[in-house]
């Protein structure tokens, strides 16, 4: 999987509800106009719509844009993304599969928009372009924002789910500080041992298991780090590099930027 947007350019603006209440149900990211967007998952564009200039129409609703909807999967079943405001001359086509961090296109301005950002909404099924704003119906106008689906059984919120599996910002086991001392069997009661079960847990992996969040280094978190050392780090079995406990070169491949990598707690 991969992020939509290059590093350091993920400064989330509106989320689930507009500054005056209105529903949104999306993220904006406010970039500067032709910011590379990518695919966030393996998929194939479902729709897309090209050709509108990057002069900003704001306030009128249902103004013609450039947009992509991109459809995937996610926790197994079908889903879709859409990119909005994106440039003239996208760089996909209606039914061209496409793989995680591919360029789209590049973002823009049009349509109803204050200004350059790209709009990214995620959404279960795979949607016909008249479909693509499905993720807006029936969200009650007090509904909070959820932490997966929203009521309508529509909506995926927040949409970064589909892009790298870490939950909202709230959790957190999403970021913070690893020890790497801790990242070893017969630790007990450990925040850090938590942040790689976090991490495990969104690591796809050959007969993988769901790890529970208890901060014990115990044997099913032992075989589920050996699997990751054997499948992603291609680690020969029986090897002390495949032994289960995670050492500073295999956590920095491990655990993303949101992390801080520390060597003793």
């Amino acid at each position: 999987m991969a992020q939509p947007l290059p590093a350091g350019k993920l400064k989330v603006g509106t989320g689930w509800r507009y500054s005056k209440g209105g529903k949104h149900a999306a993220f904006d990211y406010p970039v500067p106009i032709g910011t590379p967007v990518f695919a966030v998952q393996d998929g194939v564009v479902l729709a897309c719509n090209d050709g509108v200039s990057n002069k900003p129409q704001p306030g009128v609703h249902g103004a013609d844009s450039n947009w992509v909807l991109l459809g995937i999967r996610h926790g197994g079943q079908k889903a879709c993304v859409l990119y909005q405001h994106l440039s003239p001359k996208l760089l996909v086509a209606k039914g061209q599969q496409v793989k995680a961090g591919d360029q789209l296109a590049k973002s823009g301005s049009s349509g109803n928009a204050t200004g350059p950002h790209l709009h990214m909404a995620a959404m279960w099924g795979h949607r016909t372009a008249a479909g693509r704003y499905d993720y807006l119906t029936h969200i009650g106008p007090t509904e909070k924002a959820p932490k997966g689906t929203a009521a309508n059984e529509i909506c995926i919120f927040p949409p970064d789910q589909v892009c790298t599996g870490k939950a909202p910002d709230a959790d957190p086991w999403a970021s913070g500080d690893v020890f790497l001392d801790k990242l070893s069997f017969g630790v007990k009661n450990s925040d850090s041992v938590k942040r790689l079960q976090y991490t495990l847990n969104h690591i796809k992996l050959v007969h993988g298991k769901t790890l529970a969040m208890n901060g014990h280094y115990d044997i099913d978190t032992k075989n589920e780090a050996t699997k990751w050392q054997i499948q992603i780090d291609k680690c020969k079995p029986g090897t002390p590099a495949a032994d289960g406990n995670i050492g500073p070169k295999q956590a920095a491949k491990m655990f993303g930027p949101q992390y801080n990598l520390r060597a003793h707690s």
